[in-house]
């Protein structure tokens, strides 16, 4: 008689059912999603992430990386221009200042060749302030800000020196040795025009830029330098009576004057008198003397 142990073993039909069920059971890949709720495994959330272990993973990361920001302090944001609450909310959590000079800003260090100049930076605050900017970025835009300007009066300045160096040296090659007294006689006419200082430097500044300029005062200072300027004087027209007296009394004052030197030249110390007894005119018409 046969063993039934030894059949059931031996039996080929019997292996074959059973080992394909067990292998199908240790392949199988668990469900997260298995236990979830219906509303919330079906919802668009869940749906990012595949059914996998890998997937858990992932949404549970999203998850730690949602709650992380979410422990951050938040700040509404203000709804319009016009939301002055919602503003000053946003203002005070950015640690930006209730007024413009809460943002500490420091004097503008500017270099020696830039003595006497400065830079607002009261205006700048209060336009910084304007657009509701943070103390950092204040702070690093007047850095900016400073160093742009200190840059741009250098190239200034080194364009303005170019362009003097050639009117210099144009100048030599024009005049030869007669360069220097010719420049110092058209400094002569600004200094004695000039009503201050800063008029001096300006117009010192605008005349030598250009050779012209320099041919210009030049040609003054000779007729100064020749004792000519009575002829110049008589150029000039539409005087007050203050001014004509005043120009008789510089002129009848001035013994060196044609009007007055003997020695002058007869056609200048004619135009001299006409231009005198113009003046004279002036001084009759105010008085309503024909």
């Amino acid at each position: 008689m046969d063993n039934p142990e030894t059949q059931t073993q031996d039996n080929p039909e019997t292996q074959d059912t059973q080992q394909p069920q067990e292998t199908q059971q240790t392949n199988t890949a668990p469900s997260w999603k298995t236990g979830l709720e219906a509303d919330l495994k079906n919802s668009p959330l869940v749906q990012k992430f595949e059914d996998t272990p890998q997937g858990l993973n992932e949404a549970i990361k999203s998850h730690a990386s949602l709650e992380q920001l979410l422990g951050h302090e938040k700040v509404p944001i203000p709804k319009g221009p016009e939301d002055v609450e919602g503003w000053n909310r946003f203002s005070k959590a950015m640690g930006i200042p209730d007024k413009a000079e809460g943002y500490g800003l420091p004097d503008a260090q500017l270099p020696d060749s830039m003595k006497g100049m400065t830079i607002d930076k009261n205006q700048f605050a209060e336009i910084a302030h304007a657009h509701k900017l943070t103390p950092s970025q204040v702070k690093g835009l007047w850095e900016t800000y400073v160093k742009l300007n200190i840059d741009n009066y250098n190239k200034a300045m080194e364009t303005h020196q170019n362009t003097l160096n050639d009117t210099v040296n144009r100048l030599k090659s024009e005049w030869g040795d007669t360069y220097d007294n010719n420049v110092e006689l058209g400094q002569m006419v600004i200094n004695r025009f000039s009503a201050d200082q800063e008029t001096n430097d300006w117009l010192t500044s605008v005349f030598t830029s250009d050779p012209r300029g320099v041919k210009f005062l030049a040609k003054i200072g000779e007729q100064f330098a020749e004792n000519k300027i009575g002829e110049f004087s008589m150029k000039r027209f539409s005087l007050s009576p203050e001014q004509a007296q005043s120009e008789i009394d510089e002129i009848t004052r001035d013994p060196k004057h044609p009007y007055n030197n003997p020695d002058a030249p007869q056609a200048e110390h004619q135009r001299a008198v006409d231009y005198v007894n113009n003046l004279y005119v002036i001084l009759n018409k105010s008085k309503g003397q024909a």
